[in-house]
């Protein structure tokens, strides 16, 4: 595997799997260390797609990554 050199939020493509990110808080129910298929990097939790579609049938990819962003990113109203 090559080092990874990252300073955003990316949805990761190694060995042709897909790897979506979390932050701890943020984990999904079906998470589970033991059988989920992961990564932990840089304080982020990058998941399996593929244990998405096989834990929720319901899984939207495309409305992922279009709302998927840091909070430094999004325009606040009150924003200082």
């Amino acid at each position: 595997m090559k080092n990874l050199k990252l300073n955003q939020l990316n949805i990761l493509k190694i060995n042709n799997k897909t790897y979506l990110p979390y932050q701890l808080h943020q984990l999904p129910k079906f998470f589970n260390k033991y059988i989920t298929d992961f990564i932990s990097l840089k304080g982020y939790t990058y998941i399996s797609l593929d244990d998405h579609y096989n834990n929720n049938k319901y899984f939207n990819y495309t409305n992922f990554k279009n709302n998927l962003s840091y909070n430094k990113d999004l325009n606040y109203k009150l924003k200082r």
